[in-house]
């Protein structure tokens, strides 16, 4: 087209060339675009710009969406949620904060915007904070975008009440179950213990994807339930749907809980030979943990020593438990060596390689380990739990609750329910 003067382009030649670069990821293509949008003066429209914005913060060039945006001399709703977006997208969360907060006015897209930036950049308890300001503060319904982040942040911390209350809003509400929003439900009822609705939300969806499924397959083999997720599994490959990376995962963790060691060497080799899907170390660390779980500690070495890639810390802590269990000395102490080259702070490996010499009787090895400690400042990171209660998500360290505002409450009732708590003998417990 640009070789023929007769045609030269408009408006709307570069509003679909800018959106078949956004679909399709086309990065080299940004600058050069950018460049002629200024050469046939377009470079001033504001959707252009806004567009613009999206796909230089799409290709990691958020100063310059940052400059386009600064640029244009009317800034609307739109072009300042796609700044929000764009900033979240590079996981600039307080960025995507600022230029929320700095807008004149704000729909349920722009909230859906910076909820979902808290939320994929891990900051979950903000998320959430942030969704009950959009419902009690400015009373603007959420999206199913919105939704589904809301969702994943409810699943991370447990927060079953928040969950609970988005699928009570999707029943009122009438909203389409679909697949994308079933399966973030189900994912958040799984993760904050309840498999029963995680199973109900299922049965309920009217249409199911792969990704569905393979929630469903996840949420049971974490619950458990290992003959039923490999039942979905056996279910989702009847009826075509083609199982991915993240399927087997599930798959491989169903066998490992369950101790189903033939069923897990089966899947590990389809995987490879009939899906075409070379292991990653998340599948080499479940295959481990099968073997290791069974007393298969010199497979699951062998099988450790011939991973095409340098093993993680997942892989390398399953082979030391593993080891550590069944005494395997030797094999513990490379392992050790290699977790502490990844990471020395951390206590586990320490303490798993003091167990491995306890369990054979070597006890001066055994202390020596625990000296190691000791002389490093290695400490065992303390226990930690979290609680909803009222849309608040409270958080207990052990050994480091004098913060709480609300202790003393706290002690009472624990002194109370000490009262009552009596053993067999009718002493308190």
């Amino acid at each position: 087209m640009l070789r023929s003067p007769a045609t030269p382009p408009n408006k709307f030649t570069f509003t679909f060339l800018l959106k078949s670069c956004l679909k399709n990821s086309a990065p080299h293509f940004v600058k050069h675009i950018h460049c002629h949008l200024t050469l046939f003066g377009f470079a001033s429209d504001p959707f252009l710009q806004t567009a613009l914005v999206s796909l230089y913060a799409d290709t990691g060039l958020i100063e310059m969406a940052r400059h386009v945006f600064d640029k244009m001399p009317h800034r609307d709703i739109v072009s300042y949620t796609a700044l929000v977006s764009a900033y979240a997208s590079c996981g600039l969360v307080d960025a995507a904060r600022q230029a929320f907060d700095e807008m004149p006015e704000r729909n349920a897209v722009s909230w859906g915007a910076v909820i979902a930036a808290y939320s994929q950049s891990g900051q979950h308890v903000e998320a959430l904070a942030l969704f009950r300001d959009m419902q009690r503060v400015a009373g603007v319904d959420p999206t199913e975008a919105t939704l589904v982040s809301v969702l994943s942040s409810a699943a991370h911390v447990s927060a079953l009440k928040e969950g609970d209350w988005v699928h009570r809003y999707i029943w009122r509400n009438r909203i389409p179950l679909t697949a994308s929003l079933g399966t973030a439900l189900l994912t958040m009822y799984a993760k904050c213990g309840s498999i029963v609705d995680a199973m109900n939300v299922f049965d309920e969806m009217p249409q199911r994807d792969a990704p569905a499924w393979t929630a469903m397959i996840l949420a049971l083999a974490t619950h458990g339930q290992c003959n039923q997720a490999l039942h979905f599994f056996n279910r989702m490959v009847s009826l075509g749907f083609r199982p991915d990376r993240v399927t087997f995962i599930g798959v491989l963790t169903a066998c490992s809980h369950g101790g189903f060691l033939d069923t897990g060497r089966y899947h590990f080799a389809c995987m490879k030979d009939f899906y075409n899907i070379a292991p990653g170390v998340e599948h080499y660390g479940c295959m481990v943990d099968i073997l290791g779980r069974t007393g298969h500690v010199e497979e699951a070495w062998n099988l450790v020593q011939a991973m095409p890639v340098e093993p993680d810390t997942l892989v390398l802590k399953g082979l030391l438990s593993a080891c550590s269990n069944h005494g395997y000395v030797s094999f513990a102490e490379w392992t050790f060596k290699k977790l502490i080259a990844l990471d020395a702070s951390n206590a586990s490996p320490y303490v798993m390689l003091a167990n491995t010499f306890a369990s054979v009787g070597k006890w001066s090895n055994a202390e020596g380990v625990r000296k190691m400690m000791r002389d490093r400042g290695v400490a065992k990171t303390a226990g930690c739990s979290l609680i909803e209660l009222d849309g608040v998500v409270h958080q207990f360290v052990a050994g480091d609750n004098e913060d709480h505002p609300e202790i003393e409450v706290i002690r009472a009732m624990l002194h109370g329910m000490g009262q009552v708590l009596i053993d067999g003998h009718g002493e308190h417990v």
